[in-house]
């Protein structure tokens, strides 16, 4: 909301001059305030926040100049028009003034109408300013959107990455695993054989591996308990089936938070983690036994899958998705969390994914 008047701070320590100025602009619209001391302007100054200052050089103590090098030193008073009022004309005094931060001059005695006319023409000035740092402030601002724009769209050609190889994973799947299995039952339906029950027997066991791995590709894009019960319980039948299928044994603390239902995207996101972790574990770290901790707070959750096998350069793999790094770091950071990484070669690797429990 704008100012009805604007608000000129005089400091002078002279009693004539600071009259004589009232006088010569009272019915111009301005409302004018006094200081006597550098010192006291300066604090009347931060007070009211004024429109334009006029400023005497000669004064006893602290002098204008002073006065106008603190004014500027100010973030809040930088920009206000600064008028040095001086009986001097030399050179090197109005140098001396723009050096400390001046704006313009005026001399004593005063003119009226070359007052107001500096006043207008200041304020003019001073609008402009104003424009022009909106401007820089719009411009600031849409080079920020425009790299937010940049960032978004190059994370959102990240997702289509990863959602393609997960895509592709699971078409070689069903190719080599599947496919294969039913070309062969299709085979063996189409033989003509004298002995038929020998048939259905090797039918019948190709459908029954068909319905296999059916269920286990089901259960590993999404399983139904992890909906239906949550995060610990659905970590609980994981670490059992990765333990029978691979033989590592899962030492872990989930039964605690056994009954703790978590939202939605961090129980989906955790519980992703954890399997692509415990999936590179059994590829590459050649170990019997892995761990997975989780560490909660009020507001906060933190899971922990290490193992102390083989290990691997960090560098060598984050940048590809080889080992799913990427699609991990991608998960946890869209579920709003923070992911990182440890690994030396001889000496294991410690994945950490922290989740903030109360954001908006």
């Amino acid at each position: 909301m704008e100012k009805p008047t604007s608000i000129i701070l005089i400091i002078d320590d002279e009693p004539i001059a600071r009259l004589t100025l009232s006088l010569l602009m009272e019915g111009t619209g301005y409302h004018f305030l006094f200081a006597e001391t550098g010192p006291e302007g300066i604090r009347l100054a931060k007070q009211i926040q004024p429109d334009a200052i006029l400023l005497d050089v000669m004064m006893p103590g602290m002098n204008g100049y002073e006065v106008c090098r603190e004014l500027r030193a100010d973030p809040q008073l930088a920009e206000v028009p600064i008028f040095m009022i001086t009986a001097l004309n030399d050179r090197a005094s109005r140098l001396a003034g723009l050096s400390a931060g001046a704006d313009d001059f005026l001399s004593k005695p005063f003119d009226k109408v070359e007052l107001e006319i500096r006043l207008n023409t200041l304020k003019r000035v001073d609008r402009y300013r104003h424009l022009l740092d909106e401007r820089e402030k719009l411009q600031a601002t849409l080079t920020q959107l425009s790299l937010k724009n940049t960032q978004l769209r190059l994370l959102s050609q990240h997702a289509l990455a990863i959602q393609e190889n997960e895509r592709r994973s699971l078409a070689l799947e069903l190719h080599d695993e599947i496919g294969q299995s039913i070309t062969g039952l299709k085979l063996i339906l189409e033989q003509h054989s004298e002995d038929v029950p020998t048939q259905l027997e090797q039918a019948r066991a190709i459908a029954n591996d068909l319905l296999q791995h059916v269920r286990n590709m089901s259960l590993n894009l999404r399983p139904t308990v992890l909906d239906d019960f949550g995060l610990c319980p659905a970590l609980d039948w994981l670490f059992k089936r990765f333990t029978t299928q691979t033989g590592i044994s899962i030492c872990h603390n989930v039964d605690p938070f056994f009954e703790r239902r978590f939202e939605k995207i961090i129980e989906i996101t955790a519980f992703r983690v954890i399997q692509e972790a415990l999936t590179n574990i059994a590829r590459h770290a050649g170990v019997n036994e892995a761990y997975v901790l989780l560490t909660m707070e009020s507001d906060y959750l933190q899971v922990s899958i290490s193992d102390s096998g083989k290990g691997f350069d960090p560098a060598s793999l984050l940048d590809g998705n080889s080992s799913g790094l990427s699609g991990m770091e991608e998960r946890v950071t869209q579920a709003g969390g923070t992911f990182s990484l440890q690994s030396t070669l001889g000496e294991g690797t410690l994945i950490l994914a922290d989740f903030n429990l109360s954001r908006d």
